[in-house]
């Protein structure tokens, strides 16, 4: 029974209550006595651990299932203890007394009688710090020192014998560093240290033998002949009598070593205990990964097949031959200490006893040290992404932080910290091992990490599972687990997954379609550029073949048969134009350059005329065509052009597909929301696997009518998108035998109306676009009387083409040719012609590029440009003549069209010149010429004469130097656009400002003639009567 009483400790009283066991009270000279004497409270905890609470005192315990365990320590003010608690070496000499070295002397211990001794205590003239001790054959000890050599000691009396040092000149010891004394077999002892030389004191012969500098920590005998050296590089053998060494092992700081058969365990600094075989060469290290509570192993002592390992963290014992270790288990404080290197003993009673540095522990190996291990894991604290769990309003949680046993957290919660504790356990060397089920696949390494952590982790169900290990790492003391569930974000859930799973399909599919489209469209493309292609080389060649046969059919002595051959050779020129038209048309509604322009329109106006334009096809085949119509007129916004190419293109293939003496019917239905258009026939009709496939590109019914006659395939396509243009839609209703009934669509819509525009549709290579060159509408003889020495430039690739224009020609111009744009322009630099005619498409360089160079060039701005092509789009159009082309022809064109369009231009240049000749000396503000290049050039030139209006000595020399220009391009450019001479030029500005300074009545005429720069009056008289037909005088 444990009493407590107020200012008289603990009394043990026996279970009676009447015998008083034990007092224990509060001892200033033991520093284990309870702290304190007034004691409030002492529990008893399932460990047989008394815990003490004190008034001055504070906490203490005692462990009553500890052992037995001698701590031999300093008592102060006790001269019969140890002198100093650094305890350095133990050693029992012969007669059982146990020796002890310290930082301050020698300690001598009776056992038996308990009775201390003490030596070198406070010696001031020496060293105080004792290393090593050893017994000879004499029952003498040496005691080596920290700078003072060794001294030998008489065990019976402790009187000093010798002291052998390397100041005093009777030994040979030139080492006053001792760190070991070691004793062979032979009697002699070995002495050494990192600091100094090895020395052999050979007791026969009584001196010292020096060996060779070796860093020693301790020695150890292999056999009669070698030692083995525990050096701080390593281990190391010495021969005893040739003083030769040999490393072993490298790499190691070496404390201590014990051979054991033909094993040598050694004590490292930093890498735990290694085991070294002799035989193999064989080295296996053991650290804190196998349970030792330090790295750093001091001294090593053997206990049958237990090895007794004093470390820098307390006390272990290792078991050779399942390689493991047991922690000390008692929680003493005392055992919490740093066991000093090489400082352990087994006594001759079979006791222990270790050198520390808080004293000294005598034990019996075999008492119960080791008491089975206790204790659970405790949870201290969760900290979620930087939060921790307790009292927070995050995560509730329904029961005590140690009790949780699963949690949920939500997708950016999910960076967790587990802090745990271990509880109940006697031991304080305990290890941990956990495992994340779901993320780790093995449990990781046992460590004393009190902490775990686990960062960014993915949505899901996770089990923490933990494990605490004794000090074998082999037994499992306790196993907890958390149950963890982060809740995914709405972009990792099922559903969502399934939703992209089926945009993902969605898009594939579209992409795999528009893939297939694409392909289909490319193919199409391919055919479509191939047409285009031939289209043009067609349109082209159509020139050469229309030509001459407008040419013949001018000729009157022609016989019946070659007017019939003529008219079939008409006729089929004029469908092929017509075939190669659609070809043209349905590449720019495929490629997306098809525009509608829409104006308001009489729709019955259009159908009238477009059938009536099918009536003489339609007589020759003996079908009779009807139209029929709701209303006389019908006004609605329409592109005229493409309802026309769609009415065109019904009526032809009514008429196509119908039977002789047959007739085609056209109804035009109009009210107030849209208009239909049916075009009804009675011939072969279409089959309905036909219909599928009719309003595809290049398809072509199977059937005996479509063998015989020529035909894209786009007609129906081009009536289908010319339709959607209008917003409208195309049917069919058509039965094998019976005939065919299209029916087209088409919303009613208004526009404003417009005022006519400058620019008319072209896709008709009858109409054209005109120009400045459409002023004047000259006749055929007005064009047979231009002048003969106008020069023009023919480009153009095809060479069939290009004579031919030059033979049609040359009667009336001065021609010269070239096959592309590029060597064009070289030509046209090095001689300036009158007029181009140009093609568009060329290799090297195209028409428009050659019409950009021209009309954006100073010297050559001023030259006409007709371009000639076979791509009739608007926009084509637009662009070159936005490039400054003067005309725009589409083939096939008519020659005498060409001719028209060539004399024109250059009688509108006459009409350019006169008005310029006007607007010289008018205000500079109004343009004279379309071409900005031209009309500044002009109203420059009238600048400069202006400035030189006084001067008599200007000509066409300094006239040019002002220009900035050679006189003969000076005048080529004068004489171009104004059809004078650069002297003429001069002349006219200047009479026309004479005319103005006589009208104001200020001047003279001879003030006049030198105002104006002429060097005598009488010149300028006759100069002004022979322009303006009266002398200066009369007017």
């Amino acid at each position: 029974v444990m009493v407590g009483t107020d200012g008289q400790g603990i009394w043990e009283l026996s279970q009676s209550g009447n015998k008083v066991l034990n007092i224990y009270k509060e001892n200033a000279d033991n520093p284990l006595s309870l702290k304190g004497n007034g004691v409030y409270d002492i529990f008893c905890d399932e460990n047989k651990r008394v815990w003490v609470c004190t008034y001055s005192g504070g906490l203490s315990y005692f462990d009553q299932g500890s052992a037995d365990v001698t701590q031999i320590t300093h008592q102060i003010n006790n001269p019969n203890s140890l002198n100093n608690d650094n305890v350095n070496k133990v050693i029992e000499d012969s007669q059982g007394n146990i020796w002890f070295a310290t930082n301050n002397g020698v300690s001598s211990w009776h056992v038996s009688s308990n009775r201390w001794r003490t030596m070198y205590k406070n010696e001031q003239a020496q060293a105080q710090v004792f290393l090593s001790l050893c017994e000879d054959m004499h029952g003498n000890i040496w005691a080596g020192t920290y700078s003072s050599g060794v001294y030998v000691i008489d065990s019976e009396s402790g009187r000093e014998i010798a002291h052998y040092s390397n100041d005093d000149s009777i030994s040979s010891l030139t080492n006053n560093y001792i760190f070991d004394i070691f004793k062979d077999s032979h009697g002699d002892l070995w002495m050494g240290s990192p600091l100094g030389q090895i020395f052999r004191y050979i007791d026969s012969e009584k001196r010292f033998v020096e060996y060779p500098y070796q860093p020693v920590y301790a020695f150890a005998e292999l056999s009669p002949t070698h030692l083995l050296l525990a050096c701080t590089y390593g281990l190391c053998l010495l021969n005893k009598q040739t003083a030769e060494t040999r490393t072993i092992l490298d790499g190691f700081l070496l404390y201590d070593l014990l051979i054991i058969n033909d094993d040598v365990w050694m004590a490292t600094s930093g890498d735990g205990l290694l085991r070294y075989n002799l035989r193999d060469n064989s080295v296996e290290k053991f650290t804190t990964d196998a349970g030792l509570p330090s790295n750093y192993v001091n001294s090593i002592l053997r206990d049958g097949k237990y090895l007794w390992l004093g470390t820098e963290s307390g006390l272990c014992k290792f078991d050779i031959e399942e390689k493991n270790s047991l922690v000390f288990s008692s929680l003493p404080p005392f055992f919490n200490v740093s066991f000093n290197q090489k400082s352990s003993l087994n006594l001759s009673n079979g006791q222990l006893i270790w050198g520390t540095n808080s004293g000294a522990l005598m034990f019996e190996p075999d008492a119960v040290l080791f008491s089975p291990s206790k204790g659970r894991i405790y949870f201290q604290d969760i900290v979620i992404s930087g939060r921790t769990l307790r009292n927070n309003s995050f995560i509730p949680i329904d029961s005590p932080l140690d009790e949780l046993q699963k949690i949920s957290l939500k997708y950016n919660q999910n960076t967790l910290t587990l802090e745990f504790l271990p509880i109940g356990t006697t031991s304080l060397y305990n290890t941990f091992s956990w495992k994340m089920e779901g993320i780790d696949e093995d449990w990781t390494q046992p460590a004393n990490s009190r902490a775990i952590t686990y960062a960014s982790m993915p949505s899901g169900n996770y089990v923490l599972k933990i494990r605490m290990y004794d000090s074998t790492l082999k037994q499992i003391i306790n196993e907890r687990s958390l149950h963890i569930h982060i809740t995914p974000p709405y972009w990792d859930t099922v559903w969502f997954r399934l939703l992209l799973f089926m945009i993902f399909a969605a898009m594939f599919g579209f992409a795999l379609r528009f893939y297939i489209n694409r392909i289909r469209q490319h193919h199409a493309e391919d055919k479509i550029r191939f047409f285009t292609n031939m289209a043009h080389d067609i349109r082209t060649s159509l020139t050469l073949i229309n030509a001459p046969i407008e040419e013949l059919n001018k000729e009157s002595n022609l016989s019946v048969d070659g007017r019939y051959y003529l008219n079939l050779a008409t006729e089929q020129s004029e469908r092929l134009s017509f075939v190669a038209n659609q070809l043209l048309d349905f590449q720019k509604v495929d490629i997306g350059k098809g525009q509608a322009f829409f104006v308001m329109t009489d729709v019955v106006k259009i159908v009238s005329k477009r059938k009536s334009m099918f009536d003489a096809a339609a007589m020759k085949h003996k079908i009779k065509l009807i139209f029929n119509s709701n209303r006389e007129s019908y006004m609605t916004a329409v592109d005229e052009l493409k309802i026309e190419k769609v009415v065109d293109n019904l009526i032809s293939n009514a008429i196509k597909y119908s039977h002789p003496e047959g007739e085609v019917i056209i109804t035009l239905t109009c009210d107030s929301n849209n208009w239909i258009l049916e075009v009804q026939d009675h011939g072969l009709g279409i089959s309905e696997n036909a219909q599928k496939k009719l309003f595809r590109e290049f398809y072509r019914g199977d059937n005996v009518v479509n063998s015989t006659i020529v035909g894209s395939g786009i007609g129906l396509l081009l009536v289908k998108n010319y339709a959607a243009m209008h917003d409208g839609t195309v049917s069919l209703e058509s039965r094998e035998n019976e005939g065919s009934l299209f029916r087209i669509t088409i919303p009613y819509k208004e526009v404003p109306i417009a005022s006519p525009t400058l620019f008319q549709d072209t896709e008709n290579p009858e109409n054209h676009i005109p120009q400045q060159s459409d002023i004047i509408d000259t006749s055929t003889d007005n064009q047979q009387n231009t002048d003969q020495n106008e020069y023009l430039l023919i480009v153009e690739d095809n060479d069939d083409l290009k004579e031919f224009l030059q033979q049609s020609l040359q009667s009336s111009y001065k021609i010269a040719t070239t096959k592309d744009g590029q060597e064009a322009w070289n030509m046209i630099q090095k001689k300036l012609p009158d007029l181009i005619i140009s093609d568009v498409m060329m290799p090297n360089m195209d028409g428009f590029e050659l019409c950009r160079l021209v009309k954006s060039t100073y010297e050559t701005s001023h030259i006409p440009v007709i371009l000639l092509t076979a791509l009739n789009e608007k926009s084509q159009q637009l662009h070159g003549l936005g490039l400054g082309a003067d005309d725009y022809l589409t083939k096939p064109f008519d020659m005498t069209l060409l001719h028209q369009r060539i004399s024109n231009i250059i009688q509108n240049r006459k009409i350019v010149r006169e008005k310029a000749l006007r607007l010289i000396d008018e205000e500079e503000g109004e343009s004279i010429y379309l071409n900005e290049l031209d009309d500044k050039f002009v109203k420059k030139a009238v600048s400069v004469v202006h400035d030189n209006m006084d001067n008599p000595q200007f000509n066409k020399e300094s006239f040019a130097s002002e220009m900035n220009v050679s006189s003969s391009l000076l005048y080529k450019k004068i004489k171009s656009l104004t059809d004078l001479s650069p002297i003429d030029f001069i002349k006219s500005i200047r009479l026309n400002h004479a005319l103005k300074l006589i009208q104001s009545g200020k001047y003279t005429v001879t003030e006049v003639s030198e105002l104006c720069g002429f060097s005598s009056a009488k010149y300028f008289s006759a100069a002004f009567k022979a322009y303006y037909g009266k002398s200066p005088s009369k007017v």
